[in-house]
């Protein structure tokens, strides 16, 4: 069965191959650069030093300059417009050439045309820019060359209708593969993109897991003491999960998970990152939340989670939670928050012990 993915925004798609595309385009011009020079022999053996042969030659070295001048531009392209705009900006006066020197050749001379009909297939394909804009210059250079062979041959012989064919064949085929190609690209990376989603997303409750937390704690402990602003990071355990999971099944134990995660969600702020750092353990890093803003957050999320039992089976789960919680210091890493928030959970764990053993006692 096929997979399907996400699909990829256009910016998103273009900015992941730029650097990969502004390599292919600058193999392309660097392929014309140096075939401009055999062209001004093929000029020369054509015209002799006349004014035609002495006017192609300024304009292929008018395209040697325009290269040279690309080639620079597109090693420092920020942008996947900015790529798209320079090349752009070279194709034309390129074709322009290309079609100058076609309308200079003897009308009994047809080779030029399968040049063309090559040129026409190669740039759809080795020019890595959006296809509706590489799609307008190409199509007015294969009109412009049909409109040259009608006027250089008006007999509709077997050669022309054959050669005619070609240059069609040649867009054609080249815009359908470059579209392929396109395609392609963008479904592997699609399914690249999915696959570290689902590498950083824990299954059962679809929060991030213990490695993506990480990877954003650090991050976000490095901004928030680069703006000087408060950073606090809250750790919840599930005190009876396991015994629910031993008691009613492992299926019960995955409802609990995702019913507490609902429950947290709701309880936090929108910016607060949740996850799931191991069995029974979750994690909320809380952006820019001082010591009181913690404290809160931890009461509301607390209250939340204790606030109703979790239905399972006609059943009513009852679910208590330790909560631990650290706020940033001077100095801090990402561990060593966690570490005093583990340390906090495990008083609160304890304190939390001692109750539910009280209440047993007076129950028995």
């Amino acid at each position: 069965m096929q997979m399907r993915y996400p699909d990829v925004s256009d910016d998103g798609y273009r900015g992941y191959y730029l650097k990969q595309d502004r390599g292919q385009c600058r193999k392309v011009v660097r392929i014309v650069l140096w075939a401009s020079l055999p062209l001004v022999y093929v000029d020369y053996l054509f015209h002799g030093l006349t004014t035609a042969f002495f006017a192609l030659l300024v304009l292929r070295m008018l395209v040697v300059l325009l290269s040279t001048f690309t080639l620079k531009r597109l090693a420092s392209t920020p942008s996947a417009d900015g790529l798209q705009r320079q090349m752009l900006l070279w194709i034309v006066p390129v074709l322009l050439t290309q079609f100058a020197g076609n309308a200079s050749l003897p009308r009994e001379y047809f080779g030029h045309y399968l040049i063309d009909a090559w040129l026409a297939m190669i740039y759809f394909i080795a020019i890595p820019v959006p296809l509706r804009a590489l799609r307008a210059p190409m199509i007015a250079f294969v009109v412009a060359s049909l409109c040259l062979l009608a006027y250089q041959q008006l007999a509709l012989s077997a050669y022309t209708i054959s050669v005619a064919s070609m240059l069609l064949a040649g867009a054609y085929s080249g815009h359908a593969i470059s579209a392929y190609l396109h395609r392609y690209r963008r479904k592997i990376l699609s399914a690249e993109q999915e696959m570290e989603r689902q590498s950083n997303i824990d299954p059962v409750t679809g929060v991030v897991n213990r490695r993506e937390f990480m990877r954003i704690s650090d991050s976000e402990l490095q901004r928030h003491m680069r703006l000087g602003k408060s950073l606090s990071v809250l750790v919840l355990d599930l005190d009876q999960l396991k015994q629910i999971s031993d008691t009613y099944g492992h299926h019960a134990g995955d409802i609990v998970l995702v019913e507490v995660t609902r429950r947290m969600k709701r309880a936090t702020r929108s910016y607060d990152c949740l996850a799931r750092y191991g069995n029974e353990e979750f994690c909320i890093l809380l952006p820019e939340a001082g010591a009181e803003d913690a404290d809160r957050i931890a009461a509301r999320t607390r209250a939340t989670v204790l606030a109703m039992p979790v239905a399972y089976s006609g059943k009513e789960l009852r679910v208590s939670v330790s909560m631990g919680v650290a706020t940033m210091q001077e100095g801090d890493t990402a561990s060593s928050m966690l570490q005093r928030a583990d340390a906090s959970l495990a008083k609160a764990r304890v304190a939390n012990d001692h109750a539910y053993d009280s209440v047993a006692g007076s129950e028995v």
